[in-house]
């Protein structure tokens, strides 16, 4: 993604470095495995089903700020641009369309271990969208290359030697 585009995607979401969101909306508050605090909007946060389901059993947890201890600040801000996108996108006229124009540009910064980290965030948080998304995007990124380069992406020893 572009620095402008990132910027703007970034400028909608948040406001300042709390990740606070700037509508009218309900919010989730959520910590990061590396202390900070975001606050969701509702629609975005019942995208993640491990938010859903800790919202839903819990009455009081509305005052409580969900921890998210296997969940990094970048990892976050790249779950909440894509649920974002995808929710924006969602009723839309065109949307397979719209949706791959905006992947592409997602994934287009991403190194391939930055994918995997998301892949595991995705997959902590429940958003199967996401996660089929990331883990077509490593498949992809992993195809035709050799066993070497593969080991070294998901570090994995080679015991066979």
């Amino acid at each position: 993604m572009s620095a402008s585009a990132e910027n703007e995607a970034s400028t909608k979401q948040e406001s300042g470095p709390s990740g606070a969101v700037q509508d009218d909306q309900k919010k989730i508050t959520v910590r990061t495995g590396d202390g900070e605090v975001f606050e969701l909007n509702e629609e975005v946060a019942m995208e993640m089903e491990t938010i859903k389901t800790f919202y839903q059993e819990d009455d009081k947890c509305e005052t409580v700020t969900m921890p998210l201890p296997n969940v990094e600040r970048w990892e976050l801000q790249k779950v909440i641009e894509y649920c974002s996108k995808y929710l924006e996108l969602k009723n839309k006229e065109d949307f397979d369309r719209k949706l791959k124009v905006f992947q592409a540009e997602f994934i287009k910064s991403l190194s391939p271990k930055c994918l995997l980290c998301l892949a595991n965030t995705a997959n902590y948080l429940d958003i199967q969208y996401l996660q089929d998304f990331i883990c077509q995007s490593v498949a992809d990124h992993i195809k035709n290359k050799d066993v070497e380069y593969v080991r070294e992406l998901f570090e994995v020893e080679n015991d066979f030697v």
